[in-house]
């Protein structure tokens, strides 16, 4: 498995909304801003995209286009620059339980699939903090993206025409295109390009990556690290720190602590912790995570389990709080 393979199985998104929008001009849509990602399929038509809050300006876009929002900035959709808007919020309230909104004036139409997600901790994936405000998903010279093109397509026919169970094969088949759109993004990132994502690309750096994520109960140092990447100590510190933006065991400890929050939440035992994640004793592990999340891990186990027999119809939002408890903890 690659090292982008790797990164991308550490994101856990959930799709909270996934509508289908059949527009005639005049008409305008805001999104407003906030913790939620999300992402725009121009099935027919075209539009004007604005991102507020970059100095960007507004984007065209035509049918067969993917825009991709990761950052959760506020936006805007309209055929035309001066076309009055509306709140999705309020077009989503009309609608009811209809998976389609319906707005305008009656002239020509444009279609849009979108969707929204919400992030497991969101602020400790290097992946996620090192992407800009929107990532555009276009055609090659005229021709769709073969295999992204039949996933969007599918989601068409099926938003066109609900059947039963459509909202579950949306939600997951939407999972697909946030993570295919991720990657051809990366993919077509030109050779100059710094930050974690040249890091994915960078043989050396991306290969010690990959190493972390899938043996992250391997007692690894730099001198390992370095050698099975093919480079001297100095130079694999030196450029591991500069193009992922922190050391190695920085960035391995943090793939560690993570890793045990999950395993608490799910109620392993602190022996069972301390294997997978690479610490030779429960002692070690605890001392590893009181430093990092500010709390031993059989007491933030214990909350967990509080927390999820307190409100059982919530565990999964309780998860994602408890995920973000670490991270605010240490600092």
């Amino acid at each position: 498995m690659d090292a982008l393979s790797d990164v991308l199985q550490a994101i856990r998104l959930a799709s909270n909304v996934f509508k289908r929008a059949e527009l005639s001009a005049p008409w305008g849509l805001r999104l407003q801003g906030g913790a939620l990602a999300g992402f725009h399929y121009v099935v027919r038509g075209s539009c004007w995209l604005t991102v507020e809050g970059t100095s960007a300006p507004a984007t065209a876009l035509s049918g067969g286009d993917l825009v991709l929002l990761p950052l959760g900035h506020a936006h805007t959709l309209r055929d035309r620059a001066k076309s009055p808007v509306r709140s999705i919020e309020a077009l989503i309230s009309e609608a009811g339980g209809d998976d389609v909104l319906r707005s305008g004036g009656g002239g020509p139409t444009t279609t849009l699939i979108s969707g929204c997600f919400t992030f497991e901790d969101r602020s400790r994936n290097p992946l996620l903090a090192s992407l800009p405000p929107l990532i555009r998903i276009t055609s090659d010279q005229g021709c769709a993206v073969p295999w992204l093109e039949q996933n969007l397509q599918f989601i068409a026919a099926e938003s066109a025409s609900p059947r039963p169970g459509s909202h579950v094969v949306l939600t997951r088949i939407a999972d697909v295109i946030f993570v295919q759109a991720l990657r051809a993004f990366i993919e077509r990132l030109p050779d100059d390009s710094g930050g974690f994502l040249r890091a994915l690309r960078e043989p050396h750096i991306g290969q010690a990556l990959g190493l972390m994520h899938r043996q992250l109960e391997h007692p690894w140092t730099v001198e390992s690290l370095a050698s099975k990447c093919g480079l001297s100590r100095s130079t694999f510190a030196e450029r591991f720190k500069q193009t992922v933006g922190e050391p190695p065991l920085g960035y391995l400890t943090r793939l560690r602590m993570e890793r045990a929050t999950a395993l608490l939440r799910a109620g392993s035992t602190l022996a069972d912790v301390a294997q997978r994640t690479g610490y030779s004793s429960e002692a070690a592990l605890s001392h590893a995570f009181r430093q990092w999340a500010g709390t031993p891990p059989g007491a933030y186990r214990k909350a967990q389990q509080q927390t999820r027999g307190a409100r059982p119809g919530d565990s999964h939002a309780h998860g994602d709080a408890a995920a973000r408890t670490p991270s605010n903890a240490a600092k």
